[in-house]
C-alpha cells in the first residue's frame, strides 16, 4: 500500500484495528440482555416525616416549631440531591419541603399517603438508579417501606417523632436496607 494516505507510519493497521474494534462493539449477541440505563445504581428513597403539626385535624399545616425544621431541613435535603421529590396530598408535608423547594427551584409530585403500593410500584418503575425524597406520615411509612421491599422489624415512630427519616437502599437484585438517621440538631427560634 506504498503510497496510501493510510502508510504513514504504519497507521493503515491502527485505521483495519479500530474499524475491527468498532464492528465488534456494534455486534450484540441475539439472547443478551438489555437494561435501561441506571438499572445496576441502586435506588435511594428517603422517607421524612412531615414536620410538627399544628394540631390532629386530618390536614393541619405545621406548627411553628414544624416551619423552623423545614427551614432546617435544607442543607440536608441539598446535601442528600434527589432527583424526585414526592409530598402527599396533606399540606404539612408540602410544607414541610417547601423551604428546599424554594431554594432549588423544584416542583414536587404529589401521590396520596393512602396508596403507598402504587407510589412505590412508580418508583421502581420510572426512577430506578435515583435518588427519591418522600415528605409522608407516620404510619404509611412503613407501608411505603414494605411496598419497597423493606423487611420487618422497622424502626417506630411515635406520635410526637418528627427528627428521624429512613434511608431505604434497593440494589438492581431487590435487596433492600433500611437505616434510620436523625436529622441535624434543630435550633428553636
Amino acid at each position: 500500500m506504498k503510497g496510501h494516505a493510510w502508510d504513514e507510519g504504519g497507521s493503515w493497521i491502527m485505521g483495519l484495528l479500530a474499524m475491527f474494534c468498532l464492528v465488534g462493539c456494534l455486534r450484540t449477541p441475539a439472547n443478551s440482555v438489555h437494561r435501561p440505563l441506571g438499572t445496576d445504581v441502586p435506588t435511594t428513597v428517603i422517607i421524612f416525616r412531615h414536620a410538627e403539626r399544628l394540631s390532629d385535624d386530618k390536614d393541619t399545616p405545621l406548627s411553628e416549631a414544624g416551619h423552623a425544621r423545614a427551614r432546617a431541613l435544607v442543607p440536608l435535603l441539598t446535601d442528600l440531591k434527589p432527583d424526585v421529590v414526592v409530598v402527599s396530598e396533606l399540606q404539612r408535608t408540602r410544607q414541610t419541603l417547601a423551604p428546599f423547594l424554594d431554594h432549588s427551584k423544584r416542583v414536587p409530585l404529589v401521590r396520596s399517603n393512602e396508596k403507598c403500593a402504587d407510589l412505590a410500584r412508580e418508583i421502581l418503575q420510572f426512577w430506578r438508579g435515583k435518588t427519591v425524597v418522600v415528605a409522608w406520615h407516620r404510619g404509611p411509612n412503613v407501608d411505603l417501606a414494605r411496598a419497597l421491599g423493606a423487611k420487618e422489624p422497622f424502626p417506630v415512630w411515635m406520635h410526637d417523632t418528627y427528627d428521624l427519616y429512613w434511608i431505604l437502599t434497593i440494589k438492581a437484585d431487590g435487596a433492600v436496607t433500611l437505616v434510620e438517621k436523625t436529622q441535624p440538631f434543630l435550633i428553636s427560634r
